[in-house]
């Protein structure tokens, strides 16, 4: 049976005019009419939830909204043949939680295109412990691997190694055989990306480059960049 409420964290303005989150009872009719209705089990926090939950307009336009980029649960509904009532699946990234009512909900409703399904080996706890910062790592590093890196090419770097996406690079890097080279504000911190796998651990200004030359002797064979700006 569906529920016609159901809880959910919504990020919305206060009465002096700041957005913060709180939680809330909605209507299943508030959700976007969408193909598929999954019942939530986990989703895992990210920078895009924290800035959506506190009124960031670049990520959410419009407010009340229920935070979350990433969720794992069961189809309770389908109005597409590619995905069946009671699947166990995923939604990792498009638009959920940004300006589509997300996984910080107890259900979310979205195109079954965004649908993937869970992996037999994994459960719903664990798929949001990596959530879409592990999932992003994998993607980088197969997308590297199918252009023809292997251990053997090099060192690689990760930028921005003591964040979730950063740090689940360096453990899977490391557990694929790649020499990791991380950059990091948080240089007092060897020993944690020791652990995960690091090589070598450098403070971020050796990969923030203002010599303004256009072309630089290269150190590593390939890089997953996590910052942007001038450290990319």
């Amino acid at each position: 049976m569906i529920p016609e409420t159901f809880k959910a964290i919504v990020a919305e303005e206060n009465r002096d005019g700041k957005i913060s989150p709180v939680l809330r009872d909605k209507d299943l009719s508030n959700l976007p009419v969408n193909d598929v209705l999954v019942k939530v089990q986990y989703s895992s926090l990210n920078y895009k939830d924290a800035l959506s939950a506190t009124g960031n307009r670049g990520i959410t336009k419009s407010y009340p909204h229920t935070p979350g980029i990433d969720a794992c649960g069961t189809v309770i509904y389908s109005a597409d043949q590619s995905v069946t009532k009671g699947d166990q699946v995923l939604v990792c990234g498009y638009d959920l939680g940004m300006n589509t009512s997300g996984g910080f909900g107890q259900y979310i409703q979205v195109p079954a295109a965004w649908v993937m399904p869970l992996p037999e080996w994994m459960g719903f706890r664990e798929s949001m412990m990596l959530g879409t910062a592990g999932f992003t790592a994998a993607l980088a590093i197969y997308q590297m691997e199918l252009n023809g890196l292997k251990p053997e090419n090099g060192p690689v770097l990760v930028t921005g190694a003591g964040g979730g996406l950063g740090s689940l690079a360096i453990n899977i890097l490391a557990h694929l055989g790649y020499k990791v080279i991380a950059a990091t504000g948080k240089t007092d911190e060897v020993d944690y990306f020791t652990r995960l796998g690091a090589a070598v651990v450098i403070g971020r200004a050796e990969v923030d480059d203002q010599s303004g030359k256009l072309l630089l002797r290269p150190k590593w064979a390939a890089a997953i960049d996590t910052v942007g700006g001038n450290i990319l």
